[in-house]
């Protein structure tokens, strides 16, 4: 270049603000959506996550726990989802433990037993030989309504179900009674045969059952046996199992979410 030509440089500035303005206030827009959409999907994945999780770590669960966790969805107003137990505002619900540890609290029959002094209040019930089971593990209910009927437990709850004086309710009896065995050594009750306990008890603390065979004789066993408190170690992961799987999925949940949102979008100023 000859040092004495003249050189010029034209620089055209043309800004796209307005362009900008309307992307990322369709962006505003869609977030409240998206947000929700996301934590709905992340909510119910988080619950079924839950519930192979109660799989894996319950023997047996009833259908009545598997059914046990519900999900509280979210909406553009209130962007928030929850995951959580089914009545879990009650103090003695069954599954706390599980989660956080420590003891097991008194089942409905096991209050009863309390209530009308047949076991201490921090005992627990545990199943024995003479125990019948259902599919799950659980005793029978119809088994424990005999043995509160008998022990007239169900006259302080209000029930009906009291062993009556009956020659039919005498004669089931017959054929199976249930006692109570306050411990080796101990003379509950006083003065009549096995129900009250005449002598001294060989047996441990629990609940046990006479069965007659008539000539054949009869058999005992124990069908709840009393045990200190229950103390549960932590076994459903339920927050460990949450934070995984919103960290796993919920980013993945709301770019899907938001892509969607901003595609199906009225362009800003479109009439509605």
């Amino acid at each position: 270049m000859h040092p004495k030509e003249k050189t010029s440089m034209q620089v055209d500035l043309r800004d796209n603000f307005p362009e900008v303005k309307r992307l990322l206030a369709e962006q505003h827009q869609q977030v409240p959506f998206a947000l929700a959409v996301a934590l709905n999907k992340t909510a119910e994945h988080v619950k079924s996550e839950e519930l192979m999780h109660m799989q894996s770590v319950f023997d047996r669960p009833t259908k009545y726990t598997m059914s046990s966790l519900y999900v509280k969805r979210a909406t553009k107003q209130k962007p928030e989802a929850r995951v959580w137990i089914k009545d879990s505002d009650q103090p003695n619900h069954y599954l706390l433990p599980q989660i956080y540890g420590g003891n097991r609290p008194l089942k409905r029959l096991e209050v009863l037993l309390v209530r009308i002094g047949v076991m201490r209040s921090g005992e627990r019930a545990v199943p024995g030989k003479g125990a019948r089971l259902d599919a799950y593990g659980n005793m029978s209910r119809g088994q424990i309504q005999q043995i509160l009927s008998q022990l007239k437990a169900f006259y302080l709850a209000g029930a009906s179900q009291n062993a009556t004086g009956s020659k039919r309710s005498r004669a089931k009896r017959v054929k199976e009674a249930y006692f109570v065995s306050t411990g080796v050594g101990t003379h509950p009750y006083g003065s009549h045969s096995w129900l009250n306990g005449r002598h001294s008890q060989h047996l441990p603390r629990g609940v046990w059952s006479r069965n007659d065979f008539g000539a054949w004789g009869s058999a005992i066993k124990p069908v709840l046996v009393f045990v200190g408190s229950a103390k549960y170690r932590r076994r459903f992961e339920f927050f460990e199992v949450s934070d995984r799987t919103v960290e796993r999925h919920f980013g993945g949940y709301f770019d899907d979410a938001f892509a969607h949102a901003m595609r199906t979008a009225r362009p800003a100023g479109d009439a509605k």
